[in-house]
């Protein structure tokens, strides 16, 4: 019997053995046939990826209205916290939601206007710049003599004007891809939304799911600190994104608040692009800056010198006092990890990825923090006895 077991034992250990085999062998001659065809991979990942681009915009609006939702659901636990628990997640779902569509109602009939006003007036005044400048050359040269403004004017005359009048004739292909993306856009967003909606009713059965799949797959004795790890990672992004944006709609009405008092033009076009900017840490205020001051620059320098400082004033109060409160130490990672996360992150997704750079790189900073935690406590080594 004892020999049967064996035998049986051995079998069993072999057939285990040729699957894992089987399956590399598998796995690897999938991979390099799709690096073989790799244009055919890229063209079928790309079409895969616009296919599935509403469940995505569905997943990142639900994964950032979470927050509020259970804001508001927390708000009305506190009204007989036993009772109604379906009608609560309802109505949280509900003010959330309104409060999106109210922000965008409001960015789309009373700032947006605004903004393509300012940006008229801007092109207005760029182009009456240009023809000064065109008209009155010797006489800025002997004001301003390093700025060359003769080299200026002629590169605008020959560069960009000449090359807004060869694009002229090609402008309806342009026109018709551009109609194109925007109505892809605007599809998927619109899908997004609703998908969004069942993700976010539908979030702690998903929630519940996942755990599943990790006590499924990751040894017992380590499921419950996988769970966990899992909980602060998601803590440590979704914070960060709810608290950053919190944080730079605060900057972005207070920026504007204080030009309209200074009486700065185009206030709110500027105001718009640093409150977009500042959602990246630590360099954003100053990316914001940059176009303000350019524009100051050539409509009053005294106007660009003190659009400058309030901007400097803005990253000390947004850094020293107002980052901290609303996102604590979330992160807990330190600026030379944040300027990492964002030269990565943005030499690889552009804008975007500047911005989640950073909590991107929190959260592997806290799983590598984990990983050589533990390596230590099995060496038995203390932080303070490695020199």
């Amino acid at each position: 019997m004892k020999k049967n077991n064996k035998y049986r034992n051995a079998l069993k250990s072999f057939v285990s053995n040729v699957g894992y085999v089987v399956i590399l062998v598998t796995l690897c001659t999938i991979a390099v046939a799709l690096i073989w065809n790799w244009r055919n991979t890229l063209a079928v990942l790309e079409r895969f990826i616009s296919v599935i681009m509403p469940f995505i915009v569905g997943f990142f609006l639900a994964y950032l209205l979470m927050p509020l939702v259970n804001f508001f659901q927390k708000l009305l636990n506190r009204i007989k916290p036993e009772r109604w628990k379906g009608v609560k997640r309802g109505v949280s779902i509900a003010i959330s939601y309104l409060i999106v569509v109210g922000l965008l109602t409001v960015l789309v009939v009373y700032i947006f206007p605004q903004i393509r006003d300012s940006g008229r007036e801007l092109g207005q005044t760029v182009k009456k710049g240009y023809q000064y400048a065109v008209t009155h050359e010797a006489e800025i040269n002997s004001r301003i003599p390093f700025i060359q403004i003769g080299e200026i004017i002629e590169y605008i005359r020959n560069n960009l004007l000449s090359g807004l009048v060869n694009y002229r004739a090609d402008i309806l292909p342009y026109v018709y891809q551009l109609s194109s993306s925007v109505f892809s856009m605007v599809y998927d967003i619109f899908f997004g939304v609703v998908i969004s909606i069942y993700i976010v009713w539908d979030s702690a059965h998903l929630v519940q799911s996942l755990k599943k799949v990790v006590y499924a797959l990751v040894p017992k004795r380590r499921a419950e600190g996988a769970w966990r790890t899992i909980l602060k990672c998601n803590h440590i992004f979704t914070g960060f994104l709810f608290g950053k944006t919190i944080d730079s709609l605060i900057i972005g009405v207070i920026c504007l608040i204080a030009m309209s008092i200074l009486q700065f033009p185009f206030a709110l076009l500027i105001s718009v692009i640093v409150c977009i900017t500042n959602m990246i840490p630590y360099f954003g205020p100053f990316i914001g800056a940059i176009p303000g001051v350019l524009i100051y620059l050539f409509i009053d320098p005294k106007l660009s010198l003190l659009f400058a400082i309030m901007v400097l004033v803005l990253q000390q109060f947004d850094g020293l006092y107002l980052g901290p409160k609303i996102l604590g130490d979330l992160t807990g990672i330190k600026p030379l990890w944040v300027i990492f996360g964002i030269t990565v992150g943005g030499a690889y997704f552009g804008v975007i990825g500047m911005f989640l750079g950073v909590p991107a790189t929190a959260v592997l900073m806290y799983l590598v923090n984990l990983f050589l935690e533990k390596k230590l406590r099995k060496k038995e080594i203390h932080l303070f006895d490695v020199k």
